[in-house]
């Protein structure tokens, strides 16, 4: 479906923020958690072929958001969009509200994939905290957005160039009466996931993988879990941190 492209601005050195106007129906539809498949390539282009997994991160009457870092050919592409983006959406499975205590934890661009779940929960009153971290104060691009909307966080960089030196799994432990959700790198996911086992903490991981189709046709994102493979796509992107292999 191709959408206006209401602003494609930078946020820092090779974060952007992309807004599209969706119609009413697709608004509806989508739920914290979910992603959408991006075509990055320019009008009347076959290359790049493959479109871009990118979290929802927030919605806002019509106007749906996603944040992206420009890491190739494809992303340098779509931060030169200025008029129409084909998406389609909202794909995959979302993070479910039926607990009081939240902690998100994401890692850099990782808050693309739970912005939106932290911001819908701490408006109905549930008691949200987000973890953000990255090597330094540029990786945290979204801070602002946090900022926004009153979220309480807890800034951390590796360099301690913003928030507190360290990683996000140094204060996991005072959260262990949480849910916890965590997007970010892969590195990053495995360390929250061998702190939430160590601690016996409730534990998702929003995963965040290659992806040629996104609607689980090509199974180019099947993962290792406790019951054999499964694709990112469609039986995620959420899962229990227990129940998969990293």
């Amino acid at each position: 479906m191709k959408v206006k492209v209401v602003e494609n601005r930078q946020l820092s050195e090779k974060d952007f923020l992309l807004s599209v106007s969706l119609p009413e129906k697709e608004i509806k539809a989508i739920k914290p958690g979910q992603f959408a498949m991006v075509q990055v390539r320019k009008e009347n282009q076959l290359d790049p072929l493959l479109r871009r997994p990118l979290g929802i991160f927030d919605v806002e009457s019509d106007i749906v958001s996603f944040i992206y870092r420009i890491v190739g050919r494809g992303t340098k592409f779509l931060s030169e969009i200025k008029d129409e983006v084909d998406v389609i959406l909202p794909l995959g499975n979302y993070i479910e509200e039926n607990v009081e205590k939240y902690l998100f934890i994401a890692g850099g661009i990782g808050i693309g994939g739970i912005f939106l779940a932290a911001k819908r929960f701490h408006q109905k009153g549930k008691k949200v905290t987000v973890i953000y971290g990255g090597r330094k104060e540029n990786d945290l691009s979204a801070l602002p957005f946090l900022e926004q909307y009153q979220i309480p966080y807890i800034a951390m960089t590796e360099d301690g160039s913003k928030g507190k030196k360290g990683l996000v799994t140094d204060i996991l432990e005072k959260f262990k009466d949480h849910r916890w959700i965590a997007c970010g790198p892969t590195g990053m996911l495995k360390a929250v996931k061998g702190k939430a086992d160590k601690l016996k903490a409730d534990c998702f991981l929003s995963l965040d993988t290659r992806m040629a189709c996104g609607v689980g046709s090509c199974l180019g994102c099947v993962i290792r879990t406790k019951e054999g493979y499964k694709r990112v796509c469609v039986d995620g992107p959420i899962f229990k941190a227990d129940f998969v292999e990293l």
